[in-house]
């Protein structure tokens, strides 16, 4: 006798399935890899990039360019975030990361900027529990330090003026240029401290270069 074999029934047709545009599954794709969840095992292979790192690339390089550009990036941290970037927060992240000055981010210099901002967006989501979109001095202050980042009472309070003179509160997008800023500066300095003393002794053009790299 002929063995018999049961027919597989076929699947019943979901009722009413969401259709997503274009655009939907572009901002829907870009959300889950900022909140983890595209994140496909151990990566460790050398001169390339985190496959979750290439993926968002892929999805917000909207004119396939092999680089992002401000604009592509403020609508990467709005899909996020659901607030307003101001285009010049935006250019200004990408003036800073931006070390060969094609004028936009290509994956390696993207990759830099992606290990740090979620971490970044924590901290400040964290610590502004009022939800208001702005930390206090001390918010900011709490929100730096979960960064291991200490800094005195006069120079937080100088952060705080200086991106917002009259509400003395910092926006999100003025904290991540504030942190790129820092880790720039931060880099900068560690290259000159070969002794690890915490303190440089740097001549007048070294200073200027070492903050012209900055800006």
């Amino acid at each position: 006798m002929a063995e018999h074999v049961p027919q597989e029934r076929p699947e019943k047709p979901c009722c009413n399935p969401k259709v997503y545009t274009v655009e939907e599954r572009r901002k829907l794709f870009i959300s889950d890899v900022l909140r983890g969840k595209v994140v496909t095992g151990q990566f460790n292979r050398v001169n390339t990039v985190h496959p979750a790192v290439e993926k968002w690339f892929k999805a917000m390089e909207t004119k396939v360019e092999g680089q992002i550009s401000s604009k592509e990036l403020q609508q990467a941290f709005e899909v996020y975030q659901g607030k307003h970037f101001s285009d010049t927060s935006c250019k200004f992240v990408v003036r800073l990361l931006d070390l060969d000055r094609n004028g936009g981010l290509d994956i390696k210099e993207f990759e830099s900027l992606y290990h740090c901002i979620r971490q970044w967006i924590t901290a400040f989501n964290t610590y502004d529990r009022d939800k208001s979109g702005f930390l206090d001095e001390t918010e900011l202050d709490y929100a730096l330090k979960q960064l291991d980042i200490n800094f005195t009472e006069q120079f937080l309070r100088f952060l705080i003026t200086k991106n917002n003179p009259k509400a003395r509160k910092m926006s999100l997008d003025q904290f991540i240029i504030t942190c790129i800023q820092i880790q720039r500066f931060t880099d900068e300095f560690k290259n000159r401290d070969i002794n690890y003393s915490g303190s440089i002794n740097i001549k007048y053009d070294d200073f200027l270069e070492m903050i012209l790299r900055c800006l």
